[in-house]
């Protein structure tokens, strides 16, 4: 969706009852910062971590009564909104501060915890780890694949540093702060050190699918 143009009171209004987060620029078109975030939107909008997300711009003067109720007294500022609830701020030129505020909504959002969830129950095995399976990037990933093909593990790997987003949020949803993690019909084991603990008691090899022949 492209970055809509709101011109009336009522457009404002009907656009902030969304259930997507709905930010709202608002801008002047001979202010140089304002273009700048212009830019910066159109990239974001491009991008899937992104896709919950709508936006707008208002030319500040044009929609007094709107620019005084939310006290606008500069551009650019940014008002972001959810289900026509106020979601937070952004006054002045700023763009690290609000990518920084909107990653942090939306790792809280129900989509991203959805997403979570399913990629965690994507197969009975999942592991998250630095790297592929065929080409891990640190030696903590490259052990616990080695653990698990020992045993003949039927699982798949999700690479955490393609993805920002989930690197970042799984480690908050499952409060454990490090990679690589392991995950058994969607419930976390843990790492390197749990699953050479498992395996060194003979437990791992009764709990891990295993390929078949």
């Amino acid at each position: 969706m492209s970055i809509v143009e709101l011109i009336s009171t009522d457009e404002f209004q009907n656009f902030i009852k969304s259930n997507d987060f709905c930010v709202i620029h608002f801008y002047a078109p001979w202010a140089l910062q304002s273009i700048q975030m212009n830019i910066l939107f159109e990239q974001m909008r491009k991008l899937n971590n992104y896709k919950n997300i709508i936006f707008a711009n208002i030319i500040a003067e044009w929609l007094p009564e709107v620019s005084i109720k939310y006290n606008i007294n500069a551009v650019p500022t940014i008002l972001v909104f959810k289900n026509e609830n106020f979601v937070f701020r952004i006054d002045g030129f700023n763009p690290k501060m609000f990518q920084e505020q909107i990653n942090k909504q939306l790792m809280k959002s129900e989509y991203f915890i959805d997403r979570l969830k399913n990629l965690i129950n994507k197969a009975p095995c999942i592991l998250f780890i630095k790297g592929s399976r065929k080409t891990p990037c640190c030696g903590f990933s490259r052990a616990i694949i080695n653990l698990l093909d020992q045993y003949k593990t039927d699982y798949e790997t999700f690479n955490i540093l393609e993805d920002d987003e989930i690197r970042e949020g799984l480690k908050k949803y499952s409060n454990w702060p490090t990679y690589p993690q392991l995950y058994i019909k969607g419930e976390l084991i843990g790492g390197l050190d749990i699953v050479k603990e498992l395996c060194e008691s003979g437990d791992l090899i009764s709990i891990l699918p295993k390929k078949i022949e």
